[in-house]
Formats: C-alpha cells, sequence, structure tokens
C-alpha cells in the first residue's frame, strides 16, 4: 500500500471537483499529512481559468487505485470513483450529495447539504484553526460560485454565500458575481468541441432499481448555439445508449441567464414524463426553473424509476 493518500473528485470533473481535491490536499499536508490532489480525467475551460488565475497545476491523472489509499471528495458513488476503487483502501469521503456508498470497514465520512463541497473544505480550515492563504481562498471560491451557478442555483445555502464572501475577500476578488459570470462563461462556449466531448464533460452515471441511467449537463449564456446542432447531439446520445446498454440517457442543456433547462432524454423517456409530468417532444422536456442535477433531476427521476 502507498505511503501517499491520494484524493480523488469523481469522473468527468468540475471545478468544485478539482478545487476541493487540491485545497483538502493542502489542508492535509499542513497537518501533517502526506496527500496528493489527483483527477480522474480532462479538465474543462472553466477550472483551466480558475487554476491558471490562482497558480495551480493541474493535477495529474489517477488511472488506477487499485493499492491505493484514497480520500473521496464531491461523490461517493462507484460509478463515479476511480477505476481499481474495488481493491483501494478508502480514507474519508467529503462530499455534499445524496448518499450510496458501501465499504467493508469503518472510514471518516463527512456529507453536509450544502451547495459545493469546496464550502465544506474551507470550513475545515477553520475548523483545524489553519490560516487559508490567497490562492487557496481563490480555488475554494471558484468551486463554491461554479457548483452554484453562481448562487442561482437551489442548492445553494447561506452557509455557501458566507463561506464564498469570506474566500473572496481572502483572494482580492470585489465583486463575487462578476468574477462568477467570467468563470461560468469559459465553458459555457460549444465551439470547437465536438457533440460527445460535450456530453461526456459533466456526466454522471447512476443505478436507480437496476436502471442503468447516465446524466450529462452543459451552462449555456443562450441557447443558439445548441439548438444549431440539436441533431447531431441527439444522434450521438443515440449512439452512446446503444454503446453503454444505458436504460436512460439524459442531458441538461441549462441556461444560467433564464434559469432553465432543456432535458433531451432518449430511451426509457416514460420515467422523465412521470417525474416532471410533462410530454417529452422533439426529445426533449423543457424545464422553468430547474439548473441543478443533484437537487432538480436526480431526485424526481430516481422516484419515478423506483415507484411503480
Amino acid at each position: 500500500m502507498s505511503d501517499i493518500t491520494y484524493i480523488s473528485g469523481h469522473k468527468n470533473p468540475d471545478t468544485d471537483s478539482i478545487c476541493s481535491a487540491i485545497a483538502y490536499s493542502e489542508l492535509e499536508n499542513k497537518l501533517g499529512q502526506n496527500t496528493k490532489a489527483v483527477k480522474l480525467g480532462e479538465i474543462n475551460e472553466e477550472t483551466k481559468f480558475a487554476l491558471e488565475k490562482f497558480s495551480f497545476e493541474v493535477p495529474e491523472t489517477l488511472e488506477n487505485a487499485a493499492g491505493k489509499k484514497l480520500i473521496l471528495v464531491d461523490h461517493n458513488e462507484a460509478k463515479q470513483s476511480p477505476d481499481g476503487i474495488e481493491a483501494a483502501k478508502i480514507i474519508e469521503i467529503v462530499d455534499h450529495h445524496k448518499f450510496n456508498f458501501k465499504f467493508s470497514k469503518p472510514i471518516k465520512i463527512l456529507t453536509l447539504p450544502l451547495g459545493s463541497t469546496c464550502t465544506i473544505i474551507a470550513q475545515k480550515y477553520e475548523w483545524q484553526d489553519v490560516k487559508i492563504d490567497r490562492n487557496i481562498a481563490g480555488v475554494l471560491v471558484s468551486g463554491i460560485l461554479s457548483d452554484t451557478v453562481v448562487f442561482k442555483s437551489p442548492t445553494t445555502t447561506e452557509v455557501d454565500i458566507e463561506v464564498a464572501k469570506k474566500m473572496a475577500q481572502i483572494a482580492g476578488i470585489d465583486d463575487l458575481e462578476k468574477f462568477g459570470i467570467e468563470l461560468k462563461k469559459k465553458k459555457a462556449s460549444l465551439k470547437g468541441k465536438t457533440e460527445n466531448e460535450l456530453i461526456t464533460s459533466d456526466m454522471k452515471e447512476f443505478d436507480f432499481n437496476g436502471k442503468k441511467v447516465a446524466i450529462g449537463q452543459i451552462e449555456v449564456v443562450e441557447n443558439d448555439e445548441f439548438d444549431k446542432r440539436r441533431k447531431e447531439f441527439v444522434s450521438e446520445m443515440r449512439r452512446m445508449k446503444d454503446e453503454k446498454s444505458y436504460n436512460l440517457i439524459g442531458f441538461m442543456v441549462t441556461n444560467i441567464i433564464d434559469k432553465t433547462t432543456e432535458f433531451v432524454c432518449l430511451g426509457e423517456v416514460e420515467y422523465v414524463e412521470k417525474a416532471f409530468e410533462k410530454k417529452a417532444e422533439n426529445d426533449s422536456v423543457y424545464l422553468e426553473n430547474v439548473m441543478s442535477r443533484k437537487k432538480d433531476i436526480v431526485p424526481k427521476l430516481e422516484k419515478s424509476i423506483l415507484v411503480v
């Protein structure tokens, strides 16, 4: 077993996943541990922007976790964890999602109903009385703004806002909203990216009562780019559904300005129709005031599958 403890977010990493791993590794190392933040795939333009702005290198990719000690952040589902997780030694989990985890031994678990794992990590610095420097505060506030969609997501709590303001002050960010919009726009453009890259860039897999479900999400500031490529997106989703044998594949096109989501879905769409009491048209369901996969989509969809 390696002496290093690897701190890993989920597959198809987002900004909260990467930034919470980096910040937690820094905290653990200051407390005398030997940890290393890693990633499970390529990072997106938003995350690159945050890391470059606050002078952090992109973490190395962990190809396989077998035989390694792990701390999991921003996830707990096995399908989202590193390959080889079944042969790894899991030390701890820090997360803000619903819990679906099994392990043969007792471990440390901290899960709080907050909008961002970075909020929890910032609190852990405070609880341990460890000073947060400018760059750590910068990546922490980036993760909070990203996962709460600049406080517009229904997952946002007063704690997230309070912690983000503290981190912004330390990081020297005068206008949180302005920085948040600048951050989100880095990921909003679809130009130069294939349909597969966009669908899988933030995709998570779930097992709902034996149903294999995959849900991806992109955030846009206007829908024109997606509308022009709709047929290509649907075609690629159909190919992925057949290749991966998904019962249902969904893709959230979330407009962060209008606070709406077009939920494109293929497969057993009757569960989507049941969950949201809407008929799918043109392979999609249009949802107002829906921005969060975690809070708005997954619970309703899971319930519609579980309740016959």
